[in-house]
């Protein structure tokens, strides 16, 4: 008895931590996607659109105003980016929503940093909740 009991309480967790791993790796997709849109609009200069396309996370730690002299800051200083690569990832299932953060190493026309994304992500859509970038070529530029 006890061993059937044990057996079931192992293909529950075992079915738990099946379907979390396919929710993660669909949320993760789903927030790698709005990369390349969100490259495409700095490419553009239209950060007022990233900013109104944003979550309402974003919209409520950074005003507007921060969010386009951010990313102007970036395009004229570091140009526009030549490669980027995947350095990091983390899913988080919370009360206020699933976020999925995603690191990458990116090479811009006059520099390197370390951007750090991070997409609320809700019925296979992801909005910018937030956007951070580490280069020494950003402030010395």
């Amino acid at each position: 008895m006890r061993m059937m009991m044990a057996t079931r309480v192992c293909a529950m967790v075992l079915a738990g931590v099946l379907l979390t791993s396919c929710s993660s790796n669909e949320s993760v997709a789903t927030a790698e996607r709005q990369i390349s849109s969100f490259r495409r609009s700095v490419a553009a200069q239209q950060y007022a659109h990233i900013y109104a396309a944003s979550s309402d996370v974003l919209k409520k730690s950074t005003r507007e105003e921060e969010l386009v002299s951010l990313l102007s800051a970036v395009k004229r200083k570091l140009g526009d980016v030549k490669t980027s690569e995947k350095s990091g990832w983390s899913v988080r299932f919370l009360s206020t929503g699933t976020y999925v953060t995603l690191g990458y190493k990116t090479q811009f026309e006059r520099g390197g940093g370390a951007e750090t994304f991070v997409y609320q992500v809700s019925e296979g859509n992801a909005l910018l909740a937030g956007y951070h970038i580490n280069s020494n070529a950003l402030i010395t530029n």
